[in-house]
């Protein structure tokens, strides 16, 4: 799919990218110090702030983009763990950056230079090793709800759907689910259910009590068959499909209100 796992860890591909072209330019750096000791210090402190200032930027773009679907939790702009940046402001702060570095050490510029055009030939490379595309569709077998009514997600009455795979023991589960509902009770064009992996509908509905959630777009997969079925790697997995059913996109991990009220109008443009 769209993830991949390095022993206990499961890293989207995409922010796995992004870990790869952090390890570069760390290396870089440490190479070009040993190398030349005087630079060590201003090398790694400068090579620090360049890292900081991207993630920085970067984020604050995407949040001054996305500015309505934080404003009624602006708090949530500090949950940079869900990723969600916007690169080219990303690279304005390495700009902002990058220029302070020269007019205070002009030493630094050209191993700087050097650790980001590596870091973004890796970061491309990457991007062919461990692709983002997905590829699938809405599976023909049924689920069931709390109820124990089938539930076959490929009828969708010719909507896109959103598919979040769940489970109440994990975390960012927990966290995005209020989130997710809430978009889900506020519009009708899109149909978002959430499948929960692996637990008995006792243990759903106490959770769903205990946290005041609607049981309406809720279905049981005991079995874990969409987690094989798309070779999924961890929860939670939101997956986007289109009003034919075919999958367009795939999200591991916690995600953000903005990214999916970008990706519910994405799928609302191919009806």
């Amino acid at each position: 799919m769209n993830a991949t796992s390095i022993g206990p860890l499961v890293f989207a591909n995409d922010r796995l990218h992004a870990v790869i072209a952090l390890a570069v330019v760390l290396l870089v750096l440490e190479v070009v110090g040993r190398r030349r000791p005087a630079l060590a210090g201003p090398l790694h402190r400068w090579g620090w702030h360049l890292l900081a200032s991207w993630i920085v930027a970067a984020r604050l773009g995407f949040v001054l983009v996305n500015r309505e679907a934080f404003a009624d939790a602006p708090l949530s702009a500090l949950a940079v763990w869900q990723g969600s940046f916007e690169p080219i402001a990303g690279l304005f702060g390495i700009a902002l950056v990058g220029l302070a570095a020269i007019v205070r050490c002009p030493a630094v510029l050209r191993p700087l230079a050097l650790a980001v055009v590596l870091a973004g030939s890796a970061q491309a490379a990457a991007g062919w090793i461990f692709p983002t595309e997905a590829q699938g569709s809405l599976p023909n077998f049924a689920l069931s709800d709390l109820g124990g009514t089938p539930v076959r997600l490929s009828e969708t009455d010719g909507r896109p759907m959103i598919v979040n795979l769940w489970a109440s023991w994990c975390p960012p589960c927990r966290r995005e689910m209020p989130m997710m509902m809430e978009l889900a009770e506020a519009q009708d064009d899109v149909v978002l259910r959430f499948a929960n992996q692996g637990e008995p509908a006792s243990a759903v509905g106490r959770y769903l009590d205990q946290e005041g959630l609607s049981d309406t777009h809720v279905v049981l997969d005991d079995t874990q068959r969409l987690m094989e079925h798309f070779d999924l790697l961890g929860l939670p997995s939101t997956l986007f499909f289109d009003a034919e059913g075919n999958l367009i996109a795939a999200h591991t991990g916690e995600i953000s209100r903005a990214e999916l009220i970008n990706r519910m109008q994405e799928l609302q443009e191919t009806e």
